[in-house]
């Protein structure tokens, strides 16, 4: 109780910076289809399952993108459209002082933390020198953008879906993700190759094969049988 009590108190300093921002952003529009799957084990020493998003295309043919509306403050705009592809992702990272906090669970706005997320792992690959043609596609965001971009992508979320509009969680995450900590891993140059998994990549197969709301069991996929990744979230626009 005493910890809740300090975290929402520390919060509520804290969260004045990403106000500003997330205030003078003007939001925008996402589009398509968000789709996350859980994958098991891998070919790896840890052994540990991971989140990764597969875009995945709606019904008009269209995967998730956030398209930015015209900002009136200024600020630098490089891109005005993102279209994550397929990576691992952690669902947009919230800092433990924040976690005790009800509603803000990395779920909560999950197409802006896709959208964050991919901005992110490009930007990686682009340090290492080993961006692809999608990847390179966002070579000019600056990390100042890419948290104004999440402001951005908060506002539209509040607008355009059944998200509660909220006076302290989108300042908390733009925040959250305007600090050192994001700063560092926007400066980090981990690329992996391959992008996913070889054995991950077979489990996402098998869930392609029989469908998001197919059965749990073993799939042949190159001659083996592959149990299918499981879906953890679906969000369509």
């Amino acid at each position: 109780m005493i910890f809740r009590s300090l975290a929402l108190i520390s919060l509520a300093v804290l969260t004045a910076c990403g106000s500003r921002i997330y205030d003078e952003s003007q939001p925008g529009e996402f589009t398509g289809s968000l789709l996350v799957m859980w994958v098991d084990g891998g070919s790896d020493s840890t052994g540990d399952g991971r989140f990764v998003y597969v875009p995945d295309l709606d019904r008009q043919g269209r995967a998730l993108m956030f398209r930015r509306g015209v900002q009136t403050d200024g600020r630098a705009v490089h891109i005005t459209e993102v279209e994550p592809r397929l990576m691992y992702t952690d669902g947009g990272s919230i800092p433990r002082l924040v976690q005790p906090v009800k509603g803000l669970n990395p779920w909560g706005y999950a197409p802006a933390y896709m959208v964050h997320d991919w901005l992110f792992a490009a930007r990686k690959c682009l340090n290492a020198g080993d961006a692809d043609a999608d990847e390179a596609k966002v070579n000019d965001v600056t990390f100042r953008e890419s948290f104004e971009i999440m402001a951005e992508m908060l506002k539209t979320l509040e607008r355009q879906t059944a998200v509660a509009e909220s006076d302290l969680q989108p300042s908390a995450i733009t925040w959250a993700v305007s600090g050192g900590i994001s700063k560092g891993l926007w400066e980090d140059d981990t690329c992996p190759t391959p992008r996913i998994d070889p054995e991950h990549m077979k489990q996402i197969e098998a869930r392609l094969r029989i469908g998001r709301d197919g059965p749990q069991k073993s799939v042949r996929v190159a001659g083996e049988d592959v149990t299918p990744a499981r879906v953890v979230q679906v969000i369509g626009f």
